[in-house]
């Protein structure tokens, strides 16, 4: 019916039928109106017989047939308002509209832009759907924290680029409520920061352009569920929309479940000269994606994953207003405001990478045991006196000739039996009141006024008094100014409780008691304070532990049969050939992050469209506050890899099993204030002229506060150690703490906040204000010297600032020499590695300055048009350069930042043709991307063969050398989708599509040379001898690269009438092999050499670890089917 009709468009003010009437006007054709608020094309009714009053003009009437082509107008900029078509634009603007994305079947953004886009693939570095990486023309778009993002997206005018770390969390836009998708190429300044390598603009649906009702059920594969509802609907003058996304499937891979709930509502009013809409989205999911997995364990089994979990919680609630005034024909004023608040809380199961440092573990490397049943380690003691101290017998004067030698022999750790009376094994309390050495009756009796200074050392023993570590509870003994008649203080108290040793009174009879006074009435008579028998005795302390063990500093360190220590990790056993440790060895860590983001913002934009100006003027201001907050604790694996909590199996002396680290507090702001300006000029018809410009002026404030030093104490160097000695609050056992009689004490510098938080956890608040400014401006041409050619030209210029991410990881190349911790002088050095601050994303920022913004700078030359039968055709080259490129770079081998490392550039070719011929229908598209580093920079990886292992004093030292020309890792050099539609029946369609992309390089081969299949001698000390070294060899497996891959998707719909449609989708049709990304790195359940191996696989012998190539498996073969029901199917025929 429309076959071979064309249209000039509109110019000018219109109702809705006389724009439809002007718009039809010759073509034979007329709008109807379907009563909901939609109208469809008939051909025009005759005018019915008025009386014979006209002459009679015969049976038929000749007419000339118009051929007219509409061309589809897009939206520039990321508001409505000022409209062109594709031939007025200098650029490659790639769109798919809302019946391509409803064919299409895509359960995701990334796999719609994959498969229908020029120069787009897709890094499933996630191993989640909703997760990936979106790559356009090498410019990542993505929800990785720490991934440099490069492209601006839009949906309905809100940037959703997010403030902490401008990702994209491609699972907060609901797939059943967009109208359209536009990508804009280059770095177009109209579009606001963060677009250096194009931007995307989401539209969404409402009342008036998409009404009716559908319902769509699918179900399938992988345990996949799947509810859709969109309803639409208007009267004319008030519609609205609604859109419901349900998803939730177990995943192709073990563990890994996800759940999608997605809401969108629009309500809108519309008159002649004003459309307003107010609409609000929804989204709360949970996705598991467990990443990437070493190749060798993928080939013993595809569903496996490396560990779990990787759970990540994604909310958003956001509104907006948002409206058009048509003010005159050629005047018309845009706006909007909204509300944005985007929250994640993720939890991650990872290897406990401290395992394999030489000194990760610090006092924590040996192995450890807990007390067994009968073992009592803590001597815990009662107070019930008034003076806060353990109770107390008062012993005869200590100068007055009184023989000591009983009280000398007190023992509470087993073992001495010389003056044993009860029977108990000991000389204890009860014996010396026996044998007539203590006074009973003394028991906590009341002492003189001099008594005072029991008040003023109560800190001492109120809470233990560890003779070894002499640090948590302590405060400072006391000793009297005053001396007594025997030439010694009057008064002492360091302590009465006996050491491990025995003879707990030090050297009484050379008048050194511990704790004594002296009478008020006698200068020579001084009394000893005696302790009295603990809670928990009459044996308690290290002499209770088996033959097996031994009390080393607060640990109780197992021996093996030749009475040893035994390292947890075999490599640093003599020779670095030990078995290791696996009973409460922590293997792994469990890690929390919670993310709260509010953005708040708003636009005007005025646009005027004089024909042969189309005029853009507009504003906007964005302001973002976001918090992070991070916490770790150690962890275990199970079987099936699964990181688990366990406080109670892990070794009692790591106090990270017990008590989450924090390592970072941050809170920031942000705000972007912008003016922005767009004109196409048209001097002559079919010629075209745009200029633009921008300017930004962002202000970035951090606040942050970081844990001390996290270079030189690691999660799992944090260290908890047996008290020796306990008060209790009463007379019997249950009063006292039971957490600290049965556990060991962390360090409270390394536990922030609580019972056992120090003053010296974090570093002092740090904040930081940085503002960025800048013009960006945009030129090009657009030609068509044909109907069916359009030639262009265009230049732009555009920028990033650095997220608060980037600006907490900074790098601080200032040079010092003094150590800010200690003071000490130190040869010159950049304090970043001073500080022995580290940024272990997503868990820990450095705190540390200032980044310059990104510049990027674009040009494109393309030509695009029409074949004579019909088919689009484009083709473009384009060539993006980037100054002070914004990359996470490590300067040492366990301290990484984000850095400027100088210039990298993208450059491509890119292709398409699509048409129709009879049945079928097809779209090919191709595109060259070539992306590159352009300044040398150095990145550690020690899992890259091509670098130095071997001498750890070479500055070099498992360093990387990146050169100009490098490719970068993850963007393939080819990409290739094809899409073949063919139209069996009037109610039957098949779809074929094909998605291809050549190989890359892996993460961690940025400077393109490493090799698989090498070995390498590694030399290093003896653990046993530090003046002998041993080899080990290492071995490296992978080639550093990701396969290139063809994939092919199947899609096939029916039209059953009334309503009802039924669709089959299968993907990865042939059941291709295939991985997505790869990334360099140590695979610890490497098979054992030397090492013993857990129920995990775990190799408790790191040198026996092996590098490899951890790969991103696309899913297998998978079908789905659709049912989908329209309730105003019959409205639509």
């Amino acid at each position: 019916m429309v076959e071979g009709k064309e249209t000039r468009g509109l110019k000018g003010r219109f109702g809705i039928m006389d724009g439809f009437s002007e718009l039809l006007k010759g073509s034979g054709l007329e709008a109807v109106s379907d009563q909901h608020g939609g109208y469809f094309l008939d051909k025009v009714r005759p005018l019915p017989a008025s009386n014979g009053s006209l002459p009679d003009l015969g049976e038929t009437i000749a007419t000339d047939v118009v051929n007219v082509r509409a061309s589809r107008f897009k939206q520039i900029g990321p508001m409505p308002g000022l409209n062109l078509t594709r031939e007025e634009i200098p650029g490659n603007v790639q769109s798919i509209t809302a019946e391509e994305i409803k064919e299409s079947k895509a359960m995701t953004m990334a796999e719609l832009l994959n498969s229908r886009l020029q120069s787009v693939n897709v890094n499933d570095y996630q191993g989640n759907p909703f997760q990936m990486d979106i790559t356009y023309r090498g410019f990542t778009a993505g929800p990785q924290i720490g991934t440099p993002q490069g492209l601006s997206v839009f949906m309905d005018g809100i940037r959703v680029n997010e403030p902490f770390g401008d990702v994209v969390n491609w699972d907060l836009i609901p797939m059943n409520a967009l109208a359209g998708i536009d990508v804009f190429p280059g770095s177009n300044p109209v579009f606001g920061l963060n677009t250096l390598g194009g931007a995307i603009a989401v539209r969404t649906k409402n009342g008036f352009d998409d009404p009716g009702t559908d319902i769509q059920v699918l179900g399938g594969s992988f345990g996949r569920k799947q509810v859709m509802l969109s309803t639409g609907g208007n009267n004319g003058r008030v519609g609205g929309f609604f859109a419901l996304n349900r998803f939730e499937e177990d995943g192709w891979r073990n563990n890994s479940p996800s759940e999608v709930m997605q809401a969108f509502g629009k309500a809108s009013l519309r008159t002649d000269n004003l459309d307003l809409h107010g609409s609000i989205t929804y989204a709360g999911n949970d996705l598991i994606g467990n990443g990437l997995v070493p190749k060798e364990m993928y080939d013993q089994d595809k569903e496996s994953v490396f560990t779990s979990p990787d759970k990540t919680k994604n909310e958003l609630l956001q509104y907006q207003i948002a409206g058009a005034f048509q003010v005159n024909d050629n005047f018309s004023i845009t706006g909007q405001v909204y509300r944005r608040k985007s929250d994640r809380k993720a939890v991650t199961g990872d290897i406990n990478r401290d395992f394999a440092d030489s000194d990760g573990f610090g006092k924590n490397s040996f192995a450890t045991r807990r007390p067994k049943p009968g073992e009592k380690p803590v001597c815990a003691f009662a107070s019930t006196n008034s003076y806060r101290i353990p109770d107390y017998y008062v012993a005869p004067s200590i100068f007055s000739g009184f023989s000591m030698t009983m009280l000398n022999a007190l023992d509470y750790s087993a073992g001495n039996t010389s003056y044993d009376l009860d029977g108990d094994g000991d000389y204890d309390v009860a014996d010396a009141i026996a044998d007539g050495s203590l006074d009973p009756s003394t028991l906590n009796q009341t002492l003189n006024a001099e008594a005072q200074f029991l008040a003023a050392a109560t800190a001492f023993e109120q809470y233990m008094f560890n003779g070894e570590q002499g640090s948590f509870g302590t405060g400072a003994g006391y000793a009297s100014n005053t001396l007594n008649g025997n030439f010694e203080p009057s008064a002492i108290y360091t302590g009465m409780l006996p050491d491990r040793g025995g003879s707990w009174l030090n050297n009484l009879v050379n008048q050194d008691a511990p704790a004594y006074f002296t009478d008020t009435g006698d200068p020579f008579a001084a009394y000893a304070l005696i302790a009295a028998a603990p809670l928990n005795g009459p044996d308690c302390g290290a002499g209770t532990l088996g033959s097996d063990v031994q009390m080393v500093g607060g640990q109780i360190r197992v021996l093996d049969s030749d009475g040893n220590f035994i390292k947890r990790n075999g490599a640093f056993e003599p020779k670095g050939t030990g078995a290791g440790y696996e009973d409460g060895t922590p293997n792994a860590v469990l890690s929390s992050v919670d993310i709260g983001q509010i953005i708040r913002g708003g636009s005007m934009q005025f646009n005027w469209d004089s024909g042969r100006h189309k005029f853009m003027l507009g504003t906007s201001q964005d302001y973002a506050t976001n918090t992070y907050t991070n916490s770790q604790i150690l962890a275990l694996l199970n079987a099936d890899r699964k990181a688990y909590a366990a406080p109670d199996e892990i070794g009692a002396e790591f106090a990270g099993a017990r008590f989450p680290v924090h390592n970072n507090d941050f809170n920031g702001s942000s705000k972007t204030r912008s003016a922005y300006l767009s004109e196409t000029f048209t001097p002559v018809e079919r010629l075209h002229v745009s200029a633009s410009a921008r300017y930004n002026y962002t202000r970035v404030m951090t606040n942050m506060r970081v844990r001390r030093n996290t270079r030189d104490i690691s999660l799992s160097q944090g260290t908890a150690s047996w008290m020796q000695y306990l008060l209790c609050d009463g007379a019997t056992l249950a009063d006292c703490n039971q957490d600290l009689l049965n556990n060991p004490v962390p360090d409270p510098d390394y536990i922030a906040g609580g019972s056992y938080g120090g003053s010296e956890y974090y570093d002092p608040w740090e904040k930081e204000v940085a503002t960025y400014h800048k013009v960006n401006p945009s030129f090009g041409v657009s030609w068509s010297p044909h109907d069916t050619l359009n030639l262009y030209g265009n230049w732009n210029q555009g920028t990033r600032t650095p997220s608060a991410i980037e600006l907490g990881c900074a790098f601080d190349d200032t040079v010092v020499t003094t150590n800010p911790l200690t003071g000490n002088k130190i040869n010159p050095m950049p304090r970043s590695l001073v500080s022995g601050r580290a940024c272990t994303l997503p868990t820990a920022l450095s705190g540390d300055p200032y980044l310059p913004q990104v510049v990027a700078r674009t040009l494109e030359f393309g030509a695009r048009g029409k074949l004579a039968n019909g088919w689009d055709w484009n083709a473009s080259v384009y060539n993006t350069n980037l100054n002070d490129d914004i990359y996470f770079v490590a300067y040492t081998a366990t301290q990484s930042f984000f850095d400027t490392i100088g210039k990298t550039r993208r450059r491509g070719v890119e292709m398409g043709l699509g048409g129709k011929e009879g049945k079928w229908d097809f779209k090919a598209n191709y595109s060259l991307t070539d992306a590159t580093f352009e300044a040398m920079t150095k990145i550690a990886n020690a899992d890259n063969s091509s670098v130095n292992h071997v001498s750890t004093k070479d500055p070099d030292w498992n360093m990387m050398t990146v050169e100009p020309g490098d490719r970068m890792p993850g963007i393939p050099l080819h990409n290739i989708n094809l899409n073949l539609g063919y139209q069996a029946t009037d109610k039957w369609r098949i779809g074929l599509t094909m998605v291809a992309h050549s190989w890359s390089y892996a993460r961690g081969n940025e400077n393109n040379e490493h090799r698989g299949g090498t070995t390498q001698s590694i030399i290093k000390s003896d653990p046993g001898n530090t003046n002998q070294t041993i080899t080990v060899t290492r071995r490296f497996n992978g080639d550093g690269k990701t396969p290139g891959y063809a994939v092919f998707n199947l899609n096939t719909s029916y039209d059953f009438g009334n309503g009802w449609l039924a669709n089959l989708t299968v993907n990865n049709l042939l059941d291709k092999e295939y991985f997505s990304a790869s990334r360099l790195d140590i695979n610890p359940f490497s098979p054992s050499i030397n090492g013993a191996i857990g129920a995990s696989g775990f190799n408790y012998n790191s040198n026996d670890w092996q590098s490899t190539t951890f790969v991103a498996p696309g899913a297998p073969r998978a079908a789905w089917i659709t049912v989908k029901y329209d309730f105003n199917a019959d409205k639509r025929r």
